[in-house]
Formats: C-alpha cells, sequence, structure tokens
C-alpha cells in the first residue's frame, strides 16, 4: 500500500512538473525524520545451545509455536524477536533471514534461509542443509536486511543493549556498527560481572485472573484431569477444592463438579473464563522466582558512571 500511494504520488508530481506547477517532497521523504533511512544488515551472534536441525522452520517461521504451557519466570519469550525482525525484513525489504546453528558435540552446522506467510503463519523455507563444522562452534546466529535509520534510533538500540546488560550479568556483549564511512565505526562492550549463573526458576502453574480463553482451551485438550473439579484444582494455581467446589457452584446448572472437561461446550468455556475475571484470587506466590542480586545492579550503575 505505501508503495502504491508513493507511486500514485510521483505520478502526479511527474504530471505538475510538465504543467510547470510546483512539485512537492514525497510523504516517505517527509517523513524520515533527522536522517534517511538505509539498509542494513543485522547480524545476531552467540555461543549458547544451538537449536535441533529439524525445528528451527518452525522456530522462526511460525508465531506463537510451542506446546509447553507451565509457566516459568522469563526475561523474554523466546524468538518472538527474531520472528518480529521476520517480518519486517518482509515489509521493508521482502528479502528472507539467514539461520545458522550448531548444538554442542555435533559435527555439523545447520544453515537455514527462509522467510514466513505471515497470513498462513506458516515458514517458507529457501533452504535448509547442514554444512561442516570444522571450529566445532555451538550457538545460533541470526542475520536478517532491514530497512531502518540509524541516525533516529542509535540511542534506542545502546539503550537496549545496556539494559540487556543489567539483567544478564552473567553474559557478555559485544556491539559492533560498521558504516561506509570509518569514522563512524562504533564499538561498545559490556562485560560479564559475574561468573555465577542464577538458579533456574521453578515451574508453577497459571493464575486463574491471568489466562484467556485459547489458554483454558489449550489447558484442557493437555490435562490428565478428567472432570472439572479435578482440571481447577490441578490446574490452576491458588484453587483449592473448596474454592473449586464454590467456582463450579457458580458457574450455573449446565456446570459440576462430575462434568466431563471434554464435553465443554464452547459458551461453557466463555463462561469459566468470566468468571476468573470476576472471582477473587490470591495473589500468586513469589517463591517460585529467583531475585535479582542487587550488589551486581549497583556495580554496573557505577561502571557507567
Amino acid at each position: 500500500k505505501r508503495l502504491a500511494k508513493e507511486a500514485r504520488f510521483q505520478e502526479t508530481q511527474a504530471k505538475n512538473a510538465a504543467l510547470g506547477k510546483k512539485v512537492k517532497d514525497t510523504p516517505a521523504a517527509r517523513g524520515k525524520g533527522r536522517g534517511e533511512a538505509s539498509f542494513f544488515r543485522v547480524t545476531c551472534k552467540d555461543n549458547g545451545r544451538g537449536m535441533p536441525h529439524e525445528d528451527i522452520p518452525n522456530m522462526f517461521g511460525r508465531v506463537l509455536s510451542g506446546t509447553k504451557y507451565g509457566l516459568r519466570q522469563t526475561r523474554g519469550k523466546f524468538g518472538l524477536g527474531a520472528k518480529m525482525a521476520l517480518i519486517w525484513s518482509k515489509m521493508s525489504t521482502g528479502l528472507p533471514i539467514d539461520i545458522k546453528s550448531s548444538m554442542k558435540g555435533q559435527d555439523y552446522i545447520t544453515f537455514c534461509r527462509l522467510d514466513i506467510d505471515i497470513h498462513k503463519n506458516v515458514p517458507h523455507i529457501h533452504l535448509h542443509e547442514k554444512r561442516e563444522n570444522n571450529d566445532h562452534w555451538h550457538g545460533a546466529e541470526i542475520q536478517v536486511i532491514i530497512e531502518g535509520n540509524w541516525t533516529t534510533h542509535r540511542s534506542r538500540i545502546l539503550h537496549y543493549m545496556r539494559q540487556m546488560a543489567v539483567i544478564t550479568p552473567y553474559a557478555q556483549f559485544l556491539f559492533r556498527f560498521l558504516s561506509d564511512a570509518a569514522e563512524k565505526n562504533l564499538t561498545i562492550k559490556f562485560t560479564r560481572r559475574t561468573d555465577v549463573m542464577p538458579p533456574v526458576p521453578l515451574l508453577t502453574k497459571h493464575h486463574p485472573s491471568a489466562v484467556d480463553l485459547l489458554l483454558i482451551k489449550r489447558l484442557i485438550t493437555d490435562t490428565t484431569k478428567p472432570n472439572l473439579l479435578q482440571f481447577l484444582q490441578h490446574e490452576f494455581v491458588n484453587i483449592s477444592k473448596a474454592h473449586a467446589d464454590r467456582l463450579i457452584g457458580e458457574m450455573g446448572p449446565d456446570f459440576s463438579a462430575k462434568t466431563t472437561v471434554n464435553s465443554l461446550t464452547s459458551q461453557q468455556l466463555v463462561r469459566i473464563h468470566q468468571l476468573f475475571r470476576q472471582a477473587k484470587f490470591d495473589d500468586p506466590s513469589g517463591n517460585v522466582c529467583i531475585p535479582f542480586h542487587l550488589d551486581l545492579l549497583i556495580t554496573f550503575q557505577l561502571l557507567i558512571d
């Protein structure tokens, strides 16, 4: 739509120029702001655990894919940022994303070039192959070409890198910007501030106030509990047997403790969701969360100052 609009605008301006009328700047040119939009090759590489060869297309080419619905404290949603970058690449340049990955001990590197069918939410694979891993590297590397404006967004990118360094003191970050003009190159390194990894957060169940209708349907699909009473007790936190009995009583005459969850209709699921939003539940316990080390945050701030 944007390209079509610009094409129509340019056609109108060409006619105006032929008639000797004043020619205006294109909408895109007027909206560039402080700097002109350019094309950038963005590469992100780590030395982590890598990804299985066969899973990579769905991990990057399908938005919100997954089968695990337990909750664990996280500092982001894996793959979501990469998928958004892929979608922006498709919108701004139309070019696919390149992914390299290898797991520890593997003698090959997976190379995958793909884009995404936004409407069908499926990956469109251009190339998916195994290559030699002579350096015994493990981790992941993602490369994408996008349209952007470094002059306008530089401060936000550096602020993001700083935030990443704050919440992951056990990792080292290296940011490098390479310009056509060497004097504009930029390298920033955030060194790790601890060699101690934080404990793995504990797995917990969903709080009833925080679930949506889609998640309730998925939990019903995956549960091993046959009836509604057991489902409420065991798939959510802060719902005891007595509380579950009261909730079922408030749902109406179409519900009972022995109602099989697989037989629930769409209207009944909507009723459960509505009741979850209206009812009062105790706040979830914070025992499953891992606190941030304040001394590391203070150290980081002193280094910045």
